[in-house]
């Protein structure tokens, strides 16, 4: 038997306010939602041509925030990062480096789902063949904060 073919993916975060959450993430993606189909659900198409969907879905009671993180790719982490702090006064980690390979910096929304930025340090055709392992700090530089 073969695998169906995957022609689309949906990542969904709960929030505990949709005006809110609509808000946030009008702001973090530069434009209103895509799709509004109920009073607790709004979608965005993240990707150009890309049939990936960011759901934000008010739940009633507890959120329960993203285990795992979704970073977004950007030309320039240091410019992301001070619009993430000027435009939604959110906090970002300091920026690490995988030498030749990527820098990335990790935040939250209000809700504590788990979001980074990423900007590759040469195209991802063009890395170092893998070596290591990610658990090796070692590996990793942690720039500071000035």
């Amino acid at each position: 038997m073969t695998s169906p073919e995957h022609s689309g993916l949906t990542l969904q975060v709960q929030v505990a306010d949709m005006a809110k959450g609509i808000a946030f993430y009008t702001t973090l993606f530069g434009r209103e939602p895509d799709f509004l189909p109920h009073k607790d659900f709004a979608e965005w198409r993240v990707l150009t041509g890309v049939e990936l969907w960011w759901q934000v879905v008010e739940v009633p009671g507890e959120v329960r925030p993203l285990t795992t993180r979704v970073r977004f790719r950007v030309a320039d982490i240091d410019a992301a990062r001070g619009w993430l702090r000027a435009e939604l006064g959110v906090p970002s980690a300091p920026v690490t480096t995988l030498p030749g390979v990527v820098r990335f910096t990790d935040f939250a929304d209000p809700w504590g789902n788990r979001l980074g930025y990423y900007e590759d340090v040469v195209p991802s055709d063009q890395q170092p063949e893998p070596g290591g392992s990610v658990h090796d700090d070692a590996m990793f530089t942690v720039e500071n904060e000035s």
